[in-house]
Parts: structure tokens; sequence; C-alpha cells
């Protein structure tokens, strides 16, 4: 029995829902290799709509040229396949990817796996349009339905995989199911005529769900947590450290956003190790009466946090994702007395009404800085909730001359002209290796004779002041945030795909 209109406006739905879960798993699976900055989200969405594009040519097309009725069919069973070989075709080009050629490889390996099931996808409305249509009086119409209908699908496709599917199961087993999704009613409909084409679908199914689910690594890397959610993928693992014979020893723990270190954390017999900017950062604070009170924005793993607290603080943290949160409790012992908000650091900075001693702008993710929080409006917001004497402390990447420290240039002339008194130190003297603190103050900062001789110079700063209305800082942070992405491709992230640990589940 030939379907009826109801089952191809249902195709319509699922079509659209499972195209926008393609586009989210698809940035989702480029995040630990390449970051999620505006340039893979830019190449995801470019790549997802000249997909839809060219699938809506080459469909119109097919929709008055085949004599096949079952075209339709079979164009879904094709697309349901990519769909759920998205994880596995994924790991295999990003394994090939050329780290030194940035963007290319971002928009190639895009491409490869992303492409052909959203132009597949593409195909479908004009042929459920074409079956759907009777006369030609009602087509604008049933073209109309047709494609709200497939929109209905995927706002609330998006919705539902960025709060509840992609936290909670991952990108690899939802892959699967929206492949298995989208092909019921193909399956359905061709079971009796096509019954070869059929069971290699439910073959390959099976095979994507069996490899999916198969746990098979062996490293002496120990991945304590892993999860993707709202900032991409958050990773917590105990590296291990070799004697001469080759060895474990003992363990570093690390927290990883993107696969880009966020928080390193050892215990030795007198005090805790923690990344290098830390204690420097911390030591900036000097100055400031016990008991004053800290506001953190970024919280990580609570290096900072902890260390203000022992310094006797009252300290306030804000993190956007509640992932990190709860990484920071259970796995870095974040002192019980710090208080944490669920927050955006820009929105509690506008609704706070609480005073503070010393705000420190801590929120790196992966490589990148939130254009919204380092801007001349953002800046003069915090003057608002900041003590008269207070100081504000601002850690951003390592590069300061030249084009690459273009970024972080324009952060320090940023807070210049947002009035206060501004020194850059940074914590160590290679670019690539290190990070770059930016203390600044409503009145002048007195420095000692020590810290003077660490600053670096302001004359000749070639920043821009950064503002609401032009978010430029991942441009002018592009060839920083490249080298920064680059170095650990070729090292850490090298290192787990060395050990056999995917990039993502």
């Amino acid at each position: 029995m030939p379907p009826n209109k109801k089952t191809y406006y249902l195709i319509s739905f699922v079509e659209g829902g499972i195209v926008m879960g393609a586009e989210l798993l698809g940035a989702k699976m480029l995040a630990p290799f390449f970051g999620s900055s505006l340039y893979v989200w830019a190449t995801v969405l470019a790549v997802t709509l000249g997909g839809l594009a060219g699938g809506y040519f080459i469909g119109g097309i097919l929709s008055y040229k085949s004599k096949n009725k079952n075209i339709l069919f079979y164009i879904l069973l094709i697309a349901a396949g990519f769909t759920s070989l998205m994880p596995f075709i994924s790991k295999i080009v990003l394994q090939l990817v050329n780290s030194d050629m940035l963007l290319f490889s971002i928009v190639v390996s895009t491409t490869i796996f992303l492409l052909p099931p959203v132009f597949l996808m593409g195909m479908v409305s004009p042929l459920v349009i074409k079956e759907v249509t009777h006369n030609i009086e009602e087509a604008g119409k049933v073209a109309g339905s047709i494609y709200a209908i497939s929109t209905v699908g995927g706002i609330l496709s998006t919705f539902l995989f960025g709060f509840y599917i992609i936290p909670n199961f991952g990108l690899s087993i939802p892959c699967i199911f929206s492949g298995i999704l989208l092909s019921v009613i193909p399956i359905v409909m061709l079971v009796k005529k096509e019954k070869s084409v059929v069971l290699f679908i439910i073959l390959l199914f099976s095979v994507c769900t069996y490899k999916a689910l198969r746990k098979n690594t062996t490293s002496d890397i120990k991945i304590l947590y892993e999860k993707e959610g709202l900032l991409g993928q958050l990773l917590v693992a105990d590296y291990p450290n070799y004697d001469s014979k080759g060895k474990v020893i003992s363990y570093n723990r690390m927290l990883f956003s993107n696969r880009i270190c966020q928080t390193y954390y050892s215990k030795s017999a007198d005090s805790n190790i923690y990344l290098p900017y830390v204690k420097k950062l911390v030591s900036l604070t000097e100055g400031i009466p016990k008991g004053s009170n800290a506001l953190i924005l970024g919280l990580g793993g609570g290096s900072i946090a902890n260390e203000l607290i022992k310094k006797n603080y009252q300290v306030d943290a804000v993190e956007l994702d509640k992932r990190v949160v709860l990484a920071a409790k259970e796995y870095f012992e974040l002192n019980k007395n710090v208080n944490t908000y669920i927050d955006d650091a820009r929105h509690y900075i506008k609704s706070c009404s609480k005073k503070y001693d010393v705000i420190i702008f801590d929120v790196f993710k992966g490589e990148e800085n939130p254009t919204h929080i380092i801007t001349e409006e953002s800046i003069s917001e915090v003057k608002k909730i900041l003590n008269k004497n207070g100081k504000i402390i601002v850690n951003s990447n390592g590069y300061w001359e030249e084009e690459i420290g273009l970024g972080t240039q324009s952060i320090a002339q940023t807070i210049l002209s947002a009035g206060f008194q501004i020194a850059v130190f940074p914590t160590s003297n290679e670019p690539s290796q290190r990070n770059i603190l930016m203390l600044a103050s409503n009145g002048l900062l007195p420095l000692n004779d020590s810290l003077l001789t660490l600053a670096l110079s302001l004359k000749n700063m070639k920043g821009i002041v950064l503002k609401d209305d032009f978010p430029i800082l991942d441009i002018l942070n592009y060839k920083a945030n490249k080298a920064w992405r680059t170095g650990y491709i070729n090292n850490s992230i090298a290192y787990f795909q060395k050990s056999n640990i995917p990039l993502f589940n």
C-alpha cells in the first residue's frame, strides 16, 4: 500500500530534526581536535547550508526526472547510513589532517564527514513535495507546509540534542540512533521489495552500534570523567609519570576543555603543584587585606580559588558550565568554602550587588577568550562591583609582540580605555609556553622593583579597544589561538591518539 500524506509529513519532520542533530553532533566532533571557535562554527554552518542547498537542487531535478517511485526511500536509507557513520569517519579523518593548515583542515574534515548526510537529506523535501502535490494549484501550499514541518522538527531537535541527548549520551550513540530513526519508514516501505538492501542497512547499524559500545582502550592514561555539554568536551585524566625503566610511578591529574589543559594538579610532599600561572596570579593579589572578597570568573579545576582560600579571602567563583563545578569538587579537591555560581560571567557582573576587592578574569575556554566578557562596556560594568582600591587581574595567552599578540594587546588597551591603570606580566619568556597576566586598578599601581622589572612595556601597543558592537577578539586572536591549538594537536592530542583513546565517545 502506498504511503499517505501523513507519512510524508512525518518523513519531513524527522528529516528536519536529524539535519539539525547532525549539525550539532558534527560541531562537537570537531571540538576535541579543533576547539569550538568562531571558525569551527562558521565552517559547520557553511557546510550544512551548502549541503542542503545542493540537496535541494539535485532533489528538485530528481523529482521530475526520476521514474523510480522508491527513490525517496533509497535516498533516506543512504542518508541514514552516512549519519550513523559520522563518528567513525570523523575519527579517521581527524587522524589524517595537517595541523599546520588549520583552517583548511577544518573545512576539509567537516566536508568529508558532514556534507554527505546533509546533502542527501536536502534532497528529501523536493521529493516529498512531488509525492504530496496532486495539482499545480496546491503546489505553493504543499511546499510551504513541508518546509514548515521540517523546520519545526529542526527546532525541536536542536533543543533536544543541545540540552539532553548530547550531554547524556555523547556523540556516537546519538549518531547511530539518528540513522536508525531516519531509516524506519523507508525500511517499512521497502522490506517486501528490497530485502537485500534492508538487511544490509540493518547489518550496518548493528556493526556501528557494536563498535560504539565496545570498550577496547588500553592505556596508562586513566580517564576519570568525560562528558559532552555546553562548552564542548570536558575530560579529567590522570597522566602517568614513568621511571627510567618505563614503569608508572605516579600520576598528574589534568582537566581538559576540548583537549586543552585547563587545570594541572599534583600533590608533592609539602604542597600542591599547579600550572605555573596560578602561583604568579595569586602573588599579584599581595597588598589586599586578609578576609577581603575575591571574585573568580571562570572556575576551572579550582586551583586559584583554593590558593586564595589559603590566604583567607572570601571567594566567590562564577562558572558557566555546571560540569566544571562538579569536576572541581569531585576530582580537584575544591575547598568547601568557595561559593560557586552557575552563571555567565557578564550576566553575573551586571546583576551582582556585592562589592569585591579583587576580580579575576580566568575565562579561557580551551584556547579561546569569550568575546563578550572582555569589552570596554563589560570592564566599565566591573567598576560598579569593585571596591575603591580593588584590583582586576586578567589571564590571557602568552603572545604579546607582533601581529600574533594583537588580541592580548587589545585586551590591555580595552582595560586602559575603561579608565584603569594597568601592568602586564608574562609567566615565562617563551610565548608558546606561558600566560600573560594583566593587573589593573582604579588608582595607582604601587609595584615593587622586582615586579617593575618583570612587567612588559606598554609603549607602542597596536591593540584596539574592544566593544560590544564590534566583537572581534576571536579574529584578533586567530594566530595566537591557532598556535596554541596546533601545539596541543601535536602534543597532548597526539599522545591521546597514540594511547588509543578516542576523541569522543
